[in-house]
């Protein structure tokens, strides 16, 4: 079985077992340990991540690599990721593989650092694309052209199973996903202590410890990260509607689980690109009239608006395995 080395900027907690505080990484690593050795080189730590790692692998750092030749898929640009090619190369490691972007990095590191920041994002894209091909989930980021494109999703059969036709919801809107400037929920927040007062939201997915009492509020309701698929289900059903205000996105795993489970999903125009023709998001302006207008329609028309998200088209967790690793196979299969 050939090795494929994989770079990520996660942190993989080393406590007996393999834990992850990303479940993507878990995600890629399982389609493809059936046809390859994976050794990790990834970011170490000695805390308990919330997703266990349940897949075979190795942790392997760049000085144990005995191969003049080897096969790599990076996860994202990030300083560590970009540091540790360069190590590679420094050793005169013959290397060949790809680096998967899952979202726009020239504009998170804008809107996250400024001007400096496109460009360090710049400095280091520039230099990777010399020696890695690119895989992504969308064709709409800044400066790339994929060789391919990949529709990353976590769905099985659980995601599909009768849904609990809810008469009392626990929350008006949900969000899933990090607390960060880019992804829209600073801005979220404002808006529901300002101007929505009369709708409550529920955020999933970051540590309240690490979340600024600044954005409290009485109709906001903060929950940690949540691993386990049932309870996330319940959560999804437990809500009327999805919200993802980021400013960018590829392909939000989130979008396709809350349309799994029947919840209209709000977006606004910065990534309209996410629809892909499915049913049952919506797209509104950054502005008080125009989210209330959406909210209004979508309650007004919630049955209505189920009935066609059940003639979507779901990518599934195995159709995603099917893209990965069958690509990754022909392109390594010598």
């Amino acid at each position: 079985m050939k090795k494929l080395y994989i770079i990520s900027n996660d942190k993989i907690g080393c406590i007996k077992r393999y834990y992850t505080s990303n479940n993507d990484l878990n995600n890629i690593i399982s389609c493809l340990t059936d046809n390859y050795k994976i050794h990790l080189i990834s970011r170490k730590s000695i805390k308990k991540y919330d997703y266990l790692i349940t897949e075979k692998l190795k942790l392997t750092d760049t000085k144990d690599i005995d191969e003049d030749k080897i096969n790599i898929l990076m996860i994202s640009i990030t300083p560590f990721n970009f540091l540790t090619l360069m190590k590679l190369i420094y050793l005169n490691k013959k290397i060949r593989g790809f680096v998967y972007l899952r979202s726009d990095g020239f504009l998170e590191y804008k809107i996250r650092y400024g001007i400096l920041g496109y460009y360090t994002y710049f400095f280091m894209f520039y230099i990777i694309k010399k020696y890695l091909k690119i895989l992504s989930c969308s064709k709409n980021f800044t400066h790339v052209k994929s060789k391919k494109i990949l529709h990353p999703s976590e769905l099985t059969a659980n995601w599909f199973k009768k849904k609990v036709d809810k008469k009392n919801f626990k929350t008006d809107l949900l969000y899933v996903g990090r607390f960060k400037k880019e992804k829209g929920i600073i801005y979220l927040v404002n808006m529901f202590k300002k101007y929505l007062k009369n709708y409550n939201l529920t955020i999933v997915g970051t540590k309240k410890k690490f979340i600024n009492k600044k954005y409290y509020n009485k109709n906001i309701k903060f929950v940690g990260p949540v691993a386990d698929t049932k309870k996330m289900i319940d959560i999804y059903d437990s809500s009327k509607i999805f919200i993802l205000p980021s400013y960018t996105e590829g392909f939000p795993k989130v979008i396709s689980e809350s349309l799994a489970r029947l919840k209209p999903v709000i977006i606004f125009e910065e990534i309209k690109h996410v629809l892909n023709n499915r049913n049952g998001i919506f797209i509104c302006k950054r502005n008080e009239k125009s989210i209330k207008k959406t909210l209004n329609y979508i309650l007004k028309n919630y049955k209505n608006i189920q009935n066609k998200i059940i003639r979507n088209n779901f990518y599934t967790k195995e159709n995603f395995k099917r893209e990965l690793l069958g690509f990754i196979k022909n392109e390594f299969r010598n």
